[in-house]
């Protein structure tokens, strides 16, 4: 059974990988690309793209912390991959935990990490990502207090001083625990131990999240207008309660929600048609393009896999017609 479920994974994967892509680019109404790419200077455009491979590049060292917290050694250059393909298939097709994992499942196994590590990686992953966001939403919503960048949420400034305390409370609630708590948790059904990171260890989570959060919130930065009005510190807290706002919807990417509370707070400012294009330009520099360069790497490392497979099948074949 593991071993078809290895040989079917990444045909699924694979297949999602082109259904996604085909809708994202039918959703792209041409007029809103060509009018974001009009109104985005070219060398705006290439330096959102070096933010983004910047970002995704911050993204990998999710998994080396979680890798490290583990006790799990592996070469970064496959750590690096597999983490790449794993957050822009689980960016892009949503459900990340179980997107994101069936890609780090089909790679990490091949390096002797089971179902069970995996599923440990994803859990640390969404702990590192969510101490990151829960620093740089809480500071931003004490900071701005629902004014000025945050006024799209409508919210009274205790309201939104209030709820930024309590995001805050929870990462200290988090960085407490880590502290305090040495005891392993054990479930003897699954033969698992969970274990809380260290205190180094929950500190370096927030510092990588925080910097994944800034480098992401930069892509949409350098693609506005001169005359947007809006700080690269305030773009950031911005794109972070406009991420949270996403994720409570469920949605893949946010989509339509973030997009919607990113327009209603840069709007009078700057144009709504100008900020529509912008967003289009956006998504498909964040998302579609290295969702699609994940799916050629993936495609194209499964394909090495199976030539490799099958040389050394025909190897085999071949010493036993020798012996025989």
């Amino acid at each position: 059974m593991r071993r078809a479920l290895l040989a079917v994974l990444p045909l699924v994967l694979l297949a999602l990988a082109f259904l996604v892509m085909r809708h994202e680019l039918h959703q792209l109404r041409g007029a809103d690309v060509a009018r974001g790419l009009a109104s985005i200077p070219r060398e705006r455009i290439a330096l959102a793209v070096v933010c983004a491979a910047c970002n995704y590049l911050a993204l990998t060292l999710y998994d080396a912390l979680a890798l490290r917290h583990l006790g799990r050694k592996l070469p970064y250059r496959q750590v690096g991959f597999t983490s790449f393909v794993g957050y822009a298939f689980g960016h892009n097709i949503g459900m990340s935990f179980l997107t994101g994992g069936g890609v780090r499942y089909r790679l990490y196994s091949a390096r002797g990490l089971t179902a069970l590590d995996v599923a440990q990686v994803g859990t640390f992953n969404a702990l590192t990502f969510w101490a990151g966001l829960l620093a740089v939403a809480g500071v931003a919503l004490v900071v701005d207090a629902g004014q000025g960048a945050m006024s799209s949420l409508s919210l009274e400034p205790g309201m939104a001083r209030g709820l930024g305390v309590g995001l805050l409370g929870v990462l200290l609630g988090y960085l407490v625990l880590c502290a305090k708590v040495r005891r392993t948790l054990k479930v003897p059904r699954l033969h698992l131990e969970v274990s809380l990171p260290t205190l180094r260890q929950a500190l370096e989570q927030v510092g990588v999240s925080c910097l994944d959060w800034s480098l992401a919130a930069m892509v949409l930065w350098v693609l506005l207008p001169a005359g947007s009005g809006i700080s690269p510190p305030s773009m950031v807290a911005l794109f972070a309660v406009a991420q949270l706002v996403g994720i409570a919807s469920q949605v893949p990417g946010g989509l339509g929600v973030f997009d919607s509370i990113i327009l209603a707070a840069l709007t009078p400012g700057v144009s709504a048609s100008m900020v529509l294009g912008t967003l289009v330009v956006y998504r498909i520099v964040y998302y579609l393009l290295p969702f699609a360069v994940a799916a050629v790497l993936l495609l194209g490392h499964e394909l090495a896999q199976h030539r490799g497979q099958a040389a050394e099948l025909r190897a085999r074949l071949g010493r036993r017609r020798q012996e025989g």
